[in-house]
């Protein structure tokens, strides 16, 4: 599969080298932060670095590599409508009650007692697309390093569930 990936953080490095794995075509790198960009200097993939992601050129520069999928993991800026018609998915964690920033401060901070990490279909809505995969963790009594460190293995995990179901010949009962 032509995959662009957007995205920075260390799920965004596991989620980039989950998709080296799995020896997906990486097109084009977005990313968001230096370890990601220098991690795809390493293995030779094409980076493109902007300050608007949904800039007309750009995205117009994207769709003429001709993806199949646009992943984003921990991106910065929302996508619009243009950009997502490419077909965009998204790893975040909590989504099943956290939609946006800061969920696992906020999980904490309700003394909710499960975490998760979940592949979603984009849409304008943020973090409201609907839901691939998703899979939990018990939080009680964890600090929220802890809960990341718990649920970093699980964008590995999701994120290839969430693509043998997209690659699956019934894909087209998943988009949004």
């Amino acid at each position: 599969m032509r995959v662009i990936f957007y995205g920075g953080k260390q799920a965004g490095m596991i989620t980039l080298l989950t998709l080296l794995a799995l020896k997906e075509k990486i097109i084009c790198v977005i990313p968001v932060d230096e370890i990601i960009e220098e991690t795809a200097r390493n293995f030779k993939l094409k980076i493109k670095k902007i300050k608007d992601i949904n800039n007309k050129k750009f995205v117009d520069y994207l769709k003429s590599l001709k993806p199949d999928l646009f992943v984003c993991c921990h991106g910065r800026q929302i996508l619009k409508k243009d950009i997502l018609s490419i077909g965009c998915i998204n790893l975040h964690p909590c989504l099943y009650k956290y939609k946006g920033v800061n969920p696992i401060e906020r999980l904490l901070r309700d003394n909710e007692k499960k975490a998760s990490v979940g592949v979603h279909w984009m849409t304008e809505e943020v973090d409201r697309g609907k839901v691939i995969e998703e899979e939990f963790l018990r939080t009680e009594g964890k600090t929220p390093v802890e809960i990341y460190n718990e649920l970093y293995p699980i964008y590995s995990k999701v994120l290839i569930k969430a693509l043998n179901k997209i690659n699956s010949p019934q894909n087209k009962l998943l988009k949004q």
